[in-house]
């Protein structure tokens, strides 16, 4: 199997300005892809070069490296959500880490490392601009599977009593140094040089001393690359799904050159069907059923293999989140206590899925109010979204309400409401609140959002 290796251009410092893609395109940024094809079973021997992606050659994989200088890697407490619910949370996450505006960023969690807090995540902050010109440009290269992962990540991890391994590349009048902090995380810096000034000869800071400095050549990066790819092909690394892509990468470019097969083809056929009356001596017009029998045809074919296909799209989205309720079961499962799993085990029911994540959330709401932290299903929290929810229906609609420190159950007045239980739940959905129904003017209100139910 073939590997290419890219390292992306740093990207262009324009001050408070962002960098916009349509600013790039006459720049010498596109020419300035470096790449290195390493073949199978040659570990010395490789072909290096420097220009666009489409001028790159074919492999079976690229692995495509984004300077550390360009991504911002954080930790911080993620809850459970969904891929969609998440991408809603992240913005919020980082506002305590960033000076600018989060709209100008483009925020992606990384996959959560096994054996490790399930809260937990490292957090990839990219500029938004710059991140969509990368991804334009990776859309061109000739590999079936493409990976952007941050360059530090090609850095070994010390051990314990070793000198850390500090790369650094140089540049004419700069130098880049790289380090790798932990699994998922490292820094960059820049340095600022004369054409006289050594590496050797720059002051680093004092936990840096006795470092071991490595210059980022082919001739270490190829075997790093290798080593990486080869260590995260197990499922069960920490880094195996690790890809800085967004999902509909290259989705949109291959959705529109099908579109354009298939209308060339069409005009083809239409125009093959036309000569072939003209030359049989036919005066066949746009009215006659015999001009439209084939293009009818093929709208059929078309639209069988549409529902065939949203048929099998509607099954994998259910096959996805099945699997995807298993797993945040699974995670939850194992941080809970002894005391939650005799609970969970005392109250299991057939028809309670996520009862381990209800159990995992109680859990953790029980553990910051021992701290003394403020949780979303506080009572406080709760009355203040019971009282959002009920504003339009009157004040005096509740007939009872119910609080039992995790969920409260209230009931209308009966009489007291003039819609149907259905528009009350698509309220709570508008409001982004959990309420399910239990009778009738009965209901349930959920802290955080129903996050870990149905």
């Amino acid at each position: 199997m073939s590997l290419l290796i890219i390292r992306c251009p740093l990207k262009p410092f324009t001050g408070s300005n962002a960098t916009a893609p349509s600013d790039l395109q006459g720049e010498s940024c596109v020419e300035q892809f470096e790449w290195c094809l390493v073949e199978e079973g040659q570990a010395t021997e490789f072909t290096t070069g420097i220009g666009s992606t489409q001028s790159m050659p074919y492999a079976d994989e690229a692995l495509v490296l984004m300077p550390t200088l360009d991504v911002r890697l954080i930790e911080a407490k993620v809850p459970l959500a969904n891929a969609k619910k998440l991408q809603q949370i992240l913005p919020n996450l980082i506002e305590d880490f960033v000076l600018t505006g989060v709209e100008s960023l483009t925020v992606e969690a990384l996959p959560p490392i096994p054996d490790s807090p399930v809260l937990q995540r490292t957090i990839a902050l990219i500029d938004r601009n710059w991140y969509r010109w990368l991804n334009k440009q990776l859309e061109r290269l000739l590999a079936p599977r493409v990976r952007l992962v941050p360059e530090c990540l090609m850095l070994s991890l010390a051990s314990e009593g070793a000198p850390e391994l500090l790369a650094y590349c140089r540049t004419d009048n700069q130098i880049v140094f790289t380090r790798r902090t932990s699994i998922q995380l490292g820094a960059s810096w820049v340095e600022q040089i004369d054409s006289t000034t050594t590496v050797d000869e720059i002051p680093l800071p004092q936990s840096l001393s006795d470092s071991v400095l490595t210059e980022i050549s082919w001739s270490w990066l190829a075997g790093a690359a290798q080593e990486y790819v080869l260590a995260n092909s197990n499922s069960r690394s920490a880094n195996f799904a690790l890809n800085l892509l967004p999902n509909h990468f290259r989705r949109d470019a291959a959705s529109g050159l099908a579109g354009n097969k298939v209308m060339s083809v069409m005009s083809r056929l239409l125009q093959g069907r036309s000569n072939k009356a003209s030359s049989g001596g036919m005066n066949l017009s746009w009215t006659d059923p015999l001009v439209w029998r084939r293009p009818l045809n093929w709208a059929g074919y078309c639209t069988v293999s549409l529902i065939l296909g949203f048929a099998a799209y509607a099954s994998w989205l259910t096959l996805d989140d099945w699997r995807f309720t298993k797993r945040m079961e699974l995670l939850a499962a194992r941080n809970l206590s002894p005391s939650s799993i005799a609970l969970l085990n005392q109250n299991k029911s057939a028809d309670s899925p996520p009862a381990v994540l209800n159990a995992f959330m109680k859990q953790v709401t029980a553990e910051q109010r021992r701290h003394g932290g403020i949780s979303d299903a506080d009572f406080g929290a709760m009355v203040a979204k019971l009282q959002q929810f009920k504003a339009p229906y009157g004040p005096e609609v509740l007939q009872k309400i119910d609080y039992d420190g995790y969920a409260i159950i209230f009931e209308f007045k009966l009489g007291a409401l003039t819609t149907s239980s259905k528009e009350v739940l698509a309220r709570a959905r508008s409001l982004g609140l959990a309420v399910t129904l239990l009778g009738p003017n009965r209901y349930r209100l959920e802290p955080y959002a129903g996050l870990g139910s149905n």
